[in-house]
């Protein structure tokens, strides 16, 4: 990955995690009943947009927010949830792509080929929570 791509991609997931500091206090102020009830040490982790193990779907909404995506998973220990956020993204594109042209600049129907260097986006998993019993069991972030 070049330079200008890492840059780009953490500017991108830098807006991510300040778009999320920044309305965490809104959403805590949603819910402010389910976050009056939570202990004071919790009150402030969550304030401070931070989740542990062990902490609720709500608490995880109020750091997070709407998740990109939900799944109902199934294994050995039961039946559990996984929140996936996504942010936008460079594709992880190696090599440029070979696109045809059909039409040249003056209408004329042509049979060849250029290639494509341009970077394409693509939406990029950057964090995934899993749910046991309702329950934070696991958190993967992406590096």
């Amino acid at each position: 990955m070049t330079a200008t791509r890492l840059a780009a991609l953490l500017l991108v997931a830098m807006g991510f995690l300040a778009g999320c500091a920044d309305s965490v206090s809104a959403r805590i102020a949603a819910r402010q009943t389910v976050y009056d009830a939570y202990p004071a040490e919790t009150q402030a982790r969550i304030a401070r947009g931070q989740i542990r193990l062990g902490d609720d779907q709500d608490a995880v909404w109020m750091v997070y927010g709407e998740p990109t995506e939900r799944l109902r998973r199934t294994d050995a220990t039961g039946t559990g949830e996984v929140w996936i956020y996504k942010i936008l993204g460079f594709s992880d594109r190696l090599y440029p792509s070979v696109r045809p042209v059909y039409h040249d600049i003056d209408g004329r129907l042509r049979g060849s080929y250029y290639l494509d260097d341009t970077p394409e986006y693509e939406w990029k998993e950057a964090l995934r929570i899993e749910f046991t019993n309702g329950r934070v069991s696991a958190i993967q972030m992406r590096q």
